[in-house]
Parts: structure tokens; sequence; C-alpha cells
């Protein structure tokens, strides 16, 4: 067998490769959506648990493609 040494395990890739490599789907997070659900969720829920934690940073995610 023949040892092909200029094949590279690792490649740098630019960030426009890595979306149409992972399917182009770009993941943004709202910070003012983060906020308003955790000062609702701490005002109105009985403080700030978890719970609203988790509610509050699953709200402010949304994907564009």
């Amino acid at each position: 067998m023949q040892d092909n040494e200029n094949i590279s395990l690792f490649n740098e890739v630019t960030v426009e490769e890595s979306a149409t490599v992972c399917g182009g789907t770009t993941v943004n997070f709202d910070l003012n959506t983060y906020l308003f659900t955790i000062g609702a969720g701490a005002i109105f829920d009985g403080g700030l648990t978890t719970n609203v934690v988790n509610i509050a940073f699953t709200r402010a995610l949304f994907t564009q493609s």
C-alpha cells in the first residue's frame, strides 16, 4: 500500500463552509426576549426559579435558514 503524505486529516473551514456542512441553519439568541421572560417569571411566577430560567432560554433561541 502506498502512503499518501499530501492527504491531511484536518482542514480549516470558513463560517460559510461550516453552515453548509451542518445544513445551513443559524441559531440566534434574542436577549430582549430572554430578559423579558426572566423579569415576568420573577414577578408573576413566585420568584426566579430554575424552571423560569429554562423557559426563558428556550424562548430566546430561534433558528434562521
